[in-house]
């Protein structure tokens, strides 16, 4: 991030949305990239398209993501957004603008309430094993 915007570590608060554009992540073959955005605390991105490898290792971190492309021309720095995955829609509260987003099926879901692929899994034969 620091090629793009030297200032992103001192900016970012708990909470934001990263916004980009088309194929967001491509050259990012590990869960590094996205493990490091949400360690930034960015709750989300929103970017007009994602390498295909980047958007399984996001969610395989907890890190959700959205494709928007007509949101992310519209989003400006400071834009309060509100997304629910659930029902695929993102909401610019700040202009009082939606967009439609493809819902984020209900196991990808899982994953990011989860955490992560892993601590789903952990979760999951906790459940089946016991503590």
């Amino acid at each position: 991030m620091e090629d793009i915007d030297s200032e992103y570590a001192a900016r970012v608060a708990p909470g934001d949305f990263l916004v980009a554009g088309k194929n967001f992540g491509c050259g990012s073959s590990r869960e590094h990239a996205p493990i490091a955005i949400k360690a930034s605390g960015a709750s989300a991105v929103i970017a007009r398209s994602f390498a295909r490898i980047f958007y399984r290792n996001a969610f395989n971190t907890g890190l959700p993501i959205f494709e928007a492309p007509r949101a992310v021309d519209e989003i400006d720095a400071g834009d309060l957004l509100a997304v629910d995955m659930r029902n695929g829609s993102l909401r610019n509260e700040t202009k009082g603008r939606e967009y439609g987003i493809a819902p984020i099926p209900p196991f990808m879901q899982e994953l990011v309430a989860a955490g992560g692929l892993l601590r789903y899994m952990a979760a999951r034969r906790k459940e089946r094993v016991g503590p």
